[in-house]
């Protein structure tokens, strides 16, 4: 395997999860339809790139996991492009969502409100096939995953 090939999926996994960490709490409350706390939730756990590889950091930035590029080498090269064609998607998904989702904010009108939430659910939709093999791409990489990614996974699962 090259490691060009790995290098990149490293790099495309840990960007997709790094815009899904972006809206994760807006995706949250947006399911849920709970407001948002008065103070910004800190997760137990954040995915990174980190010299070359996949790296799990607690808050304040204290390494809880890491998985180098040796260790994925294994994973069929198909796999690992295919990373990449995932993190494009989640790319798209998000400015999209950056773009829509600020809407509700500002919507009196039922029937906007109801036009923006029915085009936020279908991004959150689309999405969740890229999240999940995403996702799936890390576990498989030998990467536990903990918190809001499992929480945010099983709630975008039901949409």
């Amino acid at each position: 395997m090259d490691i060009a090939t790995v290098t990149a999926a490293i790099s495309a996994a840990t960007a997709a999860v790094g815009l899904f960490d972006r809206i994760a709490d807006q995706v949250e409350r947006f399911i849920t339809k709970q407001p948002a706390p008065s103070v910004p939730r800190e997760h137990r756990q954040t995915i990174v790139e980190s010299r070359g590889d996949i790296v799990a950091r607690a808050p304040g930035g204290a390494e809880l996991q890491r998985i180098t590029a040796a260790q994925i080498q294994h994973l069929p090269a198909s796999q690992l492009r295919h990373i990449q064609v995932l993190e494009k998607s989640m790319e798209a998904h998000y400015q999209i969502w950056e773009s829509v989702y600020p809407q509700l904010a500002s919507l009196d009108s039922p029937v906007q409100r109801a036009r923006v939430d029915q085009q936020l659910t279908q991004v959150i939709r689309d999405m969740r096939k890229d999240l999940d093999g995403i996702l799936s791409f890390l576990q498989l990489s030998g990467l536990y995953l903990d918190d809001h990614y499992m929480h945010i996974r099983h709630l975008v699962a039901q949409v």
